[in-house]
């Protein structure tokens, strides 16, 4: 089971706050996913227009913020279905790569330390960030329970960004800061592909008891 300390229980408060004030406006689980594809698309556009890392941190907080109000509105309205988790799960796919498809033309032809393509470091990033909610959605596929496990979930990776782009914005080291997040979604794939890895034995087991 996910730790209490992960963001989406730390921030909850706040997102059902937005949420009812959503509500009350009329705003629907699917409208407010597609409000928070809107705030990546201006994170996307901060970069590629501004290149101000300060407006897509911003941009990219609202993101995440906007990700769990979708599910919050369902929930209190009673609205969930089907097809609203599959809209929502689609579109959190899509605003990860507007996101990190403005961070790869911001550091076109960068390179950390003069030897390692940060493009690459980008691509590997995004693979790996898709890999790990693909991970969890296809293990509670066939078990019960909540796989959301490891270091750098979906909110943890936003909120990653945000906090880390805001300090390159004043004090540099962007590409150390991506450098990092690669290792760390690399290290959160292993460690839930282990745990997925044990689950399943641990079933094969149980069957053939």
């Amino acid at each position: 089971m996910p730790s209490r300390f992960r963001l989406r229980y730390i921030f909850r408060p706040l997102i059902k706050l937005i949420a009812k004030g959503l509500i009350r406006i009329g705003v629907t689980p699917n409208i407010a996913t597609i409000i928070m594809l809107g705030f990546s698309i201006l994170s996307f556009a901060s970069l590629l227009i501004f290149r101000n890392l300060l407006f897509f941190s911003i941009f990219v907080f609202i993101t995440g913020i906007m990700d769990g109000c979708d599910g919050a509105i369902a929930r209190l309205t009673n609205k969930s279905t089907k097809f609203g988790g599959f809209f929502d799960s689609f579109m959190d796919r899509i605003s990860e790569f507007i996101i990190f498809f403005g961070l790869f033309i911001f550091n076109f032809n960068e390179f950390l330390w003069d030897f390692i393509d940060m493009n690459l470091v980008i691509f590997i990033s995004f693979l790996i960030s898709i890999m790990i909610s693909y991970s969890r959605a296809r293990a509670e596929v066939f078990f019960k329970g909540d796989f959301d496990v490891g270091l750098m979930a979906r909110s943890e990776r936003l909120f990653y960004i945000f906090i880390t782009m805001i300090l390159a914005f004043f004090y540099g080291f962007m590409n150390e800061f991506l450098f990092i997040y690669m290792w760390l979604v690399i290290g959160t794939f292993i460690f839930r592909t282990i745990k997925i890895y044990y689950k399943i034995k641990q079933t094969e087991q149980q069957i053939n008891e």
